[in-house]
């Protein structure tokens, strides 16, 4: 075992500890979880039975799942005209649909729908008096069973329900969905049937206005005989074409017929026969007349050359060619009388369409300007048709969607009525028995090293009060070698004489051992036991450190320092003849008290029953005396003091002995009264050579792990049987 260096009284309570480099000691937290493992287990042991009752008493709870998938595009069946395409649905359009199926809405819509007020699961008081709170407390416990969850980045969504209830589980999950389903068909629904009722409205509206404006372009059409001839041209515009080729035909006659009468004129006025008009040739008397001249001319040359100027055939034919050529001349005069009364009907038709285009041109002049106003009627009109033909046709359209409504989604999975519950979870309620019972070990463990703020190990002696840890001294009843002596309990200094080879008399000569080999100012003769609070085992320690010691062969003292108790004087003798304070006031010598100690061989000095002793006795300078006397006559001086917190008079004591052994009670002296104590042992300069762990539970220190060489305690046990 280590040991530390014993810091000088003057400078020990400015040392620091430095704990700096400490990590995780998972050895003491193992040695912790053995040494409470009884603790532990019945924490474990309660929190199993805990949960095991919560599991009992928990109603089980059934689980019904359906699954829906939201359409990525919806199909028409009757496809809008002139209709952009649907968007295709999106994640945010799925996460919008989770949101409207647990939504209070679609959970009413399920309410009502599956009549659940009149189910005792959500209506326990059978209160029907007042259905609006009946039905919202309803609704709430709906939402609070539902879950609704996106299947991963899936369009699919799964809808629970939770019951105690399995065919209610199964009808409310696919209720939601059904609900949905059908809200979103009544809405498709409802938008067609508004669609057509308004455009209904509308076409009504509209076909008065067709009606309307129709009526007023044929009105005005009418009053202003704007009939269409054609596509391009009105009535006017036809007739004043009509009336432009009848007046350039009229005018080329009018000529032609002025041409031949002025053809006609002038011959005849340069003394042309009307053999010789031309207009004559053309008509068929003169031309008939004309061969008879020709005939008869030809005669009357005959007869002139046979006959002279008064024969009477050439008379005869002379006046033959005469009535011809006079019947030539009465048609001559008559077709040029023709030609003039032809031209002059000429001149007159071409003047009367001439007349009659002027008109027509005035009418058509008033016809344009009508025009302009019939074209605005003629557009108001067709605008008025144009929207009536649109909303006629989105009407048609509407009323040929309705009944193809779709929904956007549809149910892939319907929930089945569950048969195994989903709660109460055996494994689940294993995992809290488990999580419960650890929570539950470490709450007692932390809360039973709380309260225990004693000190167990020598490490933990040196790293808190930063002196050497001497050893350890165990608890009797728990060595196996430990024997009822008294009274029915096994008392330590009568034990360390019959038992000298045991491991309970080898702790006191290892301490022994300890203080004579500790660091010190001068030989180590007088030690002096103490504590730093009453019932630590100093008595006993100090009796058989003492008879340990004379058995050993040293020539030991044991002084009972301690004026109050006197447990040392109450223990070794009965008969004292001279006490302590007897010696020290010279009222006696020491041989008169020294009282020897027959069973180990060591000398005792005790007090005397009755005596006073005066407060400074020990410290004083007939004390210090005393023991300077004793340290020549003995090998081995020990000093049982009182406790140093309650007893002044013990820290005086303790810095006139050569070193000082304090005990602390194992798990018991808290570690800050030891802190306290060593301080003002410090403060009267006492020599402090280390600490000893007293009454330690061998048994318990060798299961947990705790200690030093009580760690090993199983396996050297047999060493000392």
């Amino acid at each position: 075992m280590n040991r530390l260096v014993p810091v000088p009284a003057e400078t020990r309570s400015i040392v620091p500890r430095d704990d700096s480099g400490e990590l995780l000691d998972l050895r003491a937290i193992g040695r912790t979880l053995r040494k409470r493992w009884i603790p532990i287990a019945i924490a474990s042991l309660a929190a199993f039975l805990l949960t095991a009752l919560l599991y009992v008493l928990s109603d089980p709870r059934y689980v019904a799942t359906a699954t829906m998938v939201v359409e990525r595009q919806a199909e028409e069946l009757i496809p809008q005209a002139n209709a952009s395409q649907p968007l295709a649905t999106d994640s945010p359009s799925v996460d919008t649909a989770v949101h409207v199926l647990q939504s209070p809405a679609m959970a009413g819509r399920v309410v009502d729908a599956l009549k659940l007020t009149q189910n005792v699961e959500f209506n326990p008081d059978q209160r029907p008096a007042q259905a609006a709170a009946t039905r919202d407390r309803a609704i709430r416990i709906l939402l609070s069973r539902l879950e609704v969850k996106r299947e991963g980045v899936s369009y699919a969504i799964g809808v629970s329900y939770a019951s105690a209830d399995p065919q209610l589980a199964a009808r409310v999950a696919n209720g939601v969905i059904d609900e949905y389903i059908q809200a979103n068909l009544d809405a498709e629904s409802g938008a067609s049937k508004r669609a057509a009722a308004l455009l209904g409205t509308r076409l009504d509206q509209l076909r008065g206005q067709v009606l309307t404006a129709e009526a007023a372009v044929a009105q005005y059409r009418a009053s202003h005989g704007l009939f269409a001839a054609s596509d391009v041209s009105s009535v006017t515009q036809q007739e004043l074409s009509t009336l432009n080729t009848q007046l350039a035909e009229a005018r080329a006659q009018q000529a032609a017929a002025q041409a031949r009468l002025n053809t006609a004129q002038g011959q005849i006025a340069r003394g042309g026969g009307g053999d010789s008009l031309g207009e004559a040739l053309n008509s068929q008397t003169v031309s008939a007349l004309r061969s008879q001249r020709a005939q008869v001319s030809s005669e009357v040359a005959n007869l002139s050359t046979r006959y002279g100027p008064k024969h009477p055939d050439l008379v005869k034919a002379q006046s033959q060619l005469k009535d011809i050529d006079g019947q030539i001349q009465a048609e001559v005069d008559r077709v040029v009388a023709s030609l003039s009364a032809e031209a002059r009907v000429a001149s007159q038709r071409t003047a009367s369409i001439a007349g009659s285009i002027g008109g027509v041109e005035g009418r058509l002049a008033t016809d344009t300007t009508a025009a302009v106003r019939l074209s605005e009627l003629e557009r108001n009109a067709e605008s008025a048709r144009v929207l009536y033909r649109a909303f006629l046709d989105r009407y048609k359209e509407a009323v040929a969607r309705q009944g193809t409504e779709t929904s956007g989604a549809e149910q892939v999975s319907r929930a089945q009525a569950p048969v195994i519950p989903m709660s109460p979870n055996p494994l689940i309620f294993l995992g809290i028995a488990l999580v419960g019972a650890v929570v539950a070990s470490v709450a007692v463990v932390l809360i039973m090293q709380f309260r225990e703020s004693g000190l167990q190990t020598a490490d933990g002696i040196e790293k808190r009060l930063d002196v050497p840890a001497l050893g350890s001294i165990p608890e009797l009843s728990t060595l196996p070698e430990g024997r009822k002596l008294r009274g029915g309990a096994a008392w330590p200094p009568q034990f360390v004489i019959e038992n000298p080879r045991s491991a309970f008399a080898e702790a006191f000569r290892a301490l022994k051992t300890s203080l004579l080999f500790a660091p010190a100012a001068r030989e180590v003769k007088v030690v002096a036991i103490t504590s730093a609070l009453p019932g630590e085992g100093k008595t006993n320690t100090a009796i058989c450190l003492a008879r340990t010691a004379a058995f050993s062969g040293s020539r030991t003292v044991l002084i009972d320092c301690d004026s109050r108790r006197r447990a040392s004087s109450k223990l070794l003798s009965d008969a004292i003849p001279a006490g302590l304070a007897d010696v020290v006031e010279g009222r006696a010598n020491l041989d008169e008290a020294l009282i020897r100690d027959e069973a180990s061989g060591a000398w005792c000095i005790a007090q005397r029953p009755g005596s006073e002793v005066p407060f400074d006795m020990l410290g004083s300078e007939a004390m210090r005396r005393v023991l300077e006397e004793l340290r020549h006559r003995f090998d081995f001086v020990v000093l049982d003091t009182a406790p140093v917190l309650p007893v002044a008079e013990s820290r005086v004591l303790a810095s006139l002995a050569d070193t000082v052994l304090m005990l602390v009670q194992w798990q018991k002296t808290p570690a800050k009264a030891a802190e306290i104590a060593l301080k003002h042992l410090d403060a009267v300069g006492a020599h402090v050579a280390g600490v000893a762990l007293s009454r330690v539970d061998v048994r318990e220190q060798a299961r947990s792990g705790f200690g030093d060489a009580g760690l090993y305690f199983g396996r050297y046990k047999e060493y000392y049987s």
